[in-house]
């Protein structure tokens, strides 16, 4: 009996809804999770079920690229691996597992992150015309008051901004509204995460977290119109008062509104993008929306 051959082309567009579908799921499951909290941090055991379905969709990646060596770049595809990587980096951060880069992985990550920031101060500093005399001081971080997340956020913000940018270039502003107000206080929590839990000394870390510019504010502009507004509202809110502590400034700042909501906001973010753009065909086969000809069809079989 003749061996059957599958067309390339549909052969391409089944793995490709496959791979879209287990790449929204796993999205999913990380969302679903309950965030942590100081009391509540996930146990190894927890976060290893998490990653079950980062375990499929990282095998089915080595089928994917074996079958398709020469597939064309997809751009809706690509966006949907941004958005699983980062929100595992983001939802995973506190708990040691696959997911977290080694030591040396991580130590690589943050000199890159460092060289970017410093071209960026090379050309235009965030935070000029700040006071920071009260950042020239010992260190604030008590591990035993708080222990440091296995990632801190300052090493998960330039992602997050790469699939915010991604995201406005790919289905325009509306899809990624208000972004920039959220990077905002993505990168004044970054800060205060890191000299409150990390242990972060000098001005440093906050203009790291804020070397972040406009189209044309040198190399790494990439936050585009009104951003400039609001990293600077972002930056005075970290500078204490006259006759006020940095300790005693960052951990009120801390506890706004501004702040505290601040991951649960990301997470409302995430999973808004993950609705963003047409539904894989399997979830919405999954959901019942789809007959089964009308599932057929639209995956060209």
């Amino acid at each position: 009996m003749a061996a059957k051959h599958v067309d390339p082309t549909t052969h391409l567009a089944v793995d490709t809804s496959i791979l879209a579908y287990l790449l929204h799921n796993s999205t999913l499951t990380l969302l679903r999770a309950p965030p942590p909290t100081p009391q509540s941090r996930p146990t190894p055991a927890s976060a290893r079920k998490l990653e079950l379905p980062l375990q499929m969709v990282d095998s089915f990646l080595t089928l994917f690229h074996t079958a398709h060596p020469t597939a064309p770049h997809d751009p809706i595809l690509h966006h949907r691996l941004l958005l699983l990587r980062f929100t595992a980096l983001f939802t995973l951060r506190h708990t040691p597992c696959t997911s977290t880069p080694s030591p040396p992985a991580l130590a690589a990550l943050r000199r890159t992150h460092a060289a970017r920031a410093a071209a960026f101060l090379a050309q235009r500093d965030p935070t000029a015309g700040c006071d920071l005399a009260a950042y020239e001081c010992p260190a604030l971080a008590s591990v035993a008051e708080r222990p440091a997340p296995q990632l801190s956020l300052l090493d998960t913000l330039p992602l997050f901004v790469e699939l915010a940018v991604r995201t406005e270039a790919l289905y325009g502003d509306a899809a990624a509204q208000d972004w920039r107000v959220l990077a905002g206080r993505y990168m004044a929590a970054a800060a205060v995460e890191a000299y409150l839990v990390c242990g972060a000394e000098g001005p440093g870390a906050l203009r790291e977290a804020f070397a972040w510019g406009v189209e044309g504010e040198g190399e790494e502009g990439v936050c585009g119109d009104g951003w400039e507004v609001e990293r600077g509202k972002a930056v005075r809110m970290l500078i204490p008062p006259e006759g006020v502590g940095l300790g005693e400034w960052l951990r009120e700042v801390e506890g706004s509104r501004a702040l505290r909501e601040v991951e649960e906001d990301v997470r409302a973010f995430l999973g808004g993008l993950l609705s963003v753009g047409e539904v894989p065909v399997l979830v919405r086969g999954e959901r019942g929306e789809l007959g089964e000809l009308g599932k057929l069809g639209e995956l060209g079989w």
